[in-house]
Formats: C-alpha cells, sequence, structure tokens
C-alpha cells in the first residue's frame, strides 16, 4: 500500500501496524552513500526481512533510489528478493551451504565462503555447474564467528587456486566493536583485512573489492571504507549508537495500535497475569490490543511507555501474548484512541533504543522483533 501523507494516521484493524516510511529509508540510503562516495560498492543489508521493515519493498524503493547490490543472510531471503523481481547482486552473508548451490546459482546469488570445510565442499560440488561461479570469501579478522581465520588461510588460498571455475567477486569481515569509536579493535580488524587480501594476491588469488563497513564504520571510521561498505540499520534511521550520525538519520519505523478498552480501578486493584502490579490510587487503564508475540516483549512491564494523546503512558501489569495494559489516569483515553508504541506523536517519542535499554538489549532485535502478525503498512511519496 502506497499512501499519500495526508493519510498516514491509519486505524488498524486489529491488533497493531507497523507504517513504513519508505522516504525515509531512501534518504537515509543517499546520506550514507553520499557520506561514503558514489565510487565505493553500497551493499544494502536486508537480512531479517530489512530488519522488520520489509525486505521486498525496501528493496524496490533503494533500487529506485540506484542501488543495485543487497546483501541477506540465507538462500531463502535472496530467492524471495529474486522472486519479488530485485535485480542486481544479492549476497549470502551467512549460510551458503553446498546443498543448496543450484539453487543460489538459479536465483543469481553470490554465496559466501566462511570455512574451509564448507569452501572444500563447495568447489567439489561447482566443479560440474560449467560456467565459473561467482562467490565472496569472509575472513575472521577479530570477530571471532563465522570466516576464515588467518592460520587457514593458506588451506583456502590453495583451494581456491586448484578450483579456477570458483571466482572471488569480493573478500570481506566483520567489525566486532565499530559502534564503540574508542576502542582500537576496529582499526586491527581493517588492517587484518588488508593484510589477508595481500595475501591472497600472494597465491595468485585475486581478492575483488575490501569491504568491512557496517552503519556504525560508515558513521565514525572512514578508513574501513575501503572498496566498499555494506550498512544495515543505519538505512532504518536507528543509530548503532546513540548521537553517533549527529541527528542526521530519519527512524523509519512507526508501530502503533488502538485502545480497545477502558476501565476504572479503585486503588488496591492486582492488574495481569500474577498480579505483580497492584494499583496505589484510582486509575485509568486502558487495554491495548498488542502483546509479547507481536514484538512488545513482556519484559517492558512496568519498564516501557507508550504515546496515547501524545503523551507518555506508563505500562503496568504483566505484557500478556496478545494485551498490553498500560495506566492513562494522567491522559485520559477512550476507546479507539491511537497508542504509538514506536515513533513519534507531537512533541514525544519512543525510540528503538529506548525499547532497548528497558531490555537491556539492543535496537536490532527491537526492529525485527516486531512479528508477522504486525500488519506493515508502506508509505511514501509519489513525486519524492
Amino acid at each position: 500500500m502506497i499512501l499519500e501523507p495526508a493519510t498516514w494516521n491509519l486505524q488498524p484493524r486489529s491488533g497493531a501496524l507497523a507504517i513504513v516510511d519508505l522516504d525515509a529509508v531512501a534518504r537515509n540510503f543517499r546520506f550514507l552513500r553520499d557520506r561514503v562516495g558514489n565510487g565505493r560498492a553500497f551493499y544494502a543489508v536486508l537480512k531479517a526481512d530489512a530488519y522488520g521493515h520489509g525486505a521486498a519493498r525496501v528493496a524496490r524503493r533503494l533500487a529506485r533510489e540506484g542501488a543495485d547490490r543487497y546483501a541477506v543472510a540465507s538462500t531463502a531471503e535472496g530467492v524471495a528478493l529474486r522472486r519479488a523481481g530485485i535485480g542486481g547482486e544479492i549476497l549470502l552473508l551467512s549460510h551458503a551451504e553446498p546443498e543448496d548451490l543450484a539453487r543460489q546459482r538459479a536465483y543469481g546469488l553470490t554465496p559466501t565462503l566462511y570455512d574451509p570445510d564448507q569452501v572444500e565442499a563447495i568447489a567439489r560440488v561447482s566443479r560440474g555447474l560449467g560456467q565459473p561461479l561467482g562467490v565472496q570469501l569472509e575472513l575472521d579478522t577479530g570477530m571471532g564467528r563465522a570466516g576464515v581465520r588467518p592460520e587457514q588461510l593458506e588451506r583456502v588460498a590453495r583451494l581456491l587456486a586448484a578450483s579456477p571455475w570458483l571466482r572471488l567477486t569480493g573478500t570481506f569481515a566483520n567489525l566486532s566493536c565499530a559502534d564503540d569509536p574508542g576502542r582500537t579493535e576496529t582499526a586491527r580488524q581493517i588492517a587484518g583485512l588488508v593484510e589477508a587480501a595481500a595475501k591472497l594476491r600472494a597465491f595468485g588469488i585475486e581478492p575483488g573489492p575490501l569491504h568491512a563497513a557496517n552503519s556504525a564504520a560508515v558513521l565514525a571510521h572512514p578508513a574501513s571504507w575501503l572498496d566498499g561498505v555494506r550498512p544495515g540499520l543505519g538505512l532504518y534511521g536507528v543509530e548503532p549508537a546513540e548521537g553517533l550520525s549527529g541527528g542526521a538519520l530519519s527512524p523509519a519505523m512507526r508501530v502503533e495500535t488502538r485502545v480497545i478498552a477502558v476501565h476504572e480501578v479503585e486503588a488496591g486493584t492486582p492488574l495481569g497475569y500474577g498480579g505483580r502490579f497492584v494499583t496505589q490510587r484510582t486509575t485509568t487503564v486502558a487495554v491495548l490490543p498488542i502483546g509479547y508475540h507481536d514484538g512488545f516483549r513482556r519484559g517492558f512491564s512496568g519498564r516501557a511507555s507508550v504515546l496515547l494523546r501524545g503523551r507518555r503512558t506508563p505500562v503496568v501489569g504483566s505484557v500478556s501474548m496478545d494485551l498490553t495494559l498500560v495506566d492513562a489516569t494522567a491522559t485520559g483515553a477512550a476507546r479507539g484512541d491511537r497508542a504509538v508504541c514506536l515513533g513519534t506523536d507531537g512533541a514525544e517519542s519512543v525510540t528503538a533504543w529506548e525499547l532497548a535499554r528497558a531490555l537491556d538489549t539492543i535496537p536490532y532485535e527491537i526492529l525485527c522483533g516486531f512479528g508477522a502478525r504486525v500488519a506493515r503498512v508502506f508509505v511514501e511519496r509519489s513525486t519524492e
């Protein structure tokens, strides 16, 4: 659904809506692309359904902005983009096993090599495919996760040298601490990637473009930009660390619902499962049809607020699977009132970082957590 701004004040028929502003995604893309310059490869990271924003619709809008490279986690995510009509390169960042190779090739996906045994298996399976297979190589330069480690690089280089039907189209690493500009690990990890690329060349293997920069590195570590960048969270308008963009990013998702019931209860009334919250005064309780199955987490109980009539309204009682209670005494409430669980209403905002702090987690988890039951509605100005 593409809507003009005048119709953005939407009413969910039931449950909750995630309203995705594709114009905001486009602005964030332009800001990040312009920051690193048009001469570098720009991989828009769309894994986890574009961090909960809707990968196919986000990709279509980014394509209109000039994007032609995307990164996802798995074959299934890449196939879904192809079936949605998305062209350009689609890089599989995480899971590219040899049993999926035929499907990856059929859909024009670029698998990543990240383990010596996996490289050997892919080299064996791909030998009879006919045309050379474009692949990328992930190096572990300090993340301590997937990726070829320095002591494994010679084995992988020899495998690649003996497998001319595999052609490296890029080599990359993941940065573990880029969201903290004061940490020294980032510089060491970038240097490790550059050194590994030189070793590959010494074995006669051209590594292709080098890329390491996530959103945090795009914002804070120009030395990491190399031949290309892979921003994810920043595309969706959320800073990897608060203040890192200086306010240049625009949050793209708003999650809202509607009050379905209002009750006035006396002091001493227990609310929700377990009765762990007991009112201390006469209280107006508003019932919202959103719960932890939707991604409004149980841990928000007593730790988060929603915006009701443009004002902060605290969550009370235990968040249920399908319902949440808020104390609307200070704001008033009526059935049908809009409640903003993530986003802005008037002068007030509930941010992904605020919700993340309530759970001692990160905003990535908050955005990805709003599940399939929360209907996505996409808004954009047709003239932008």
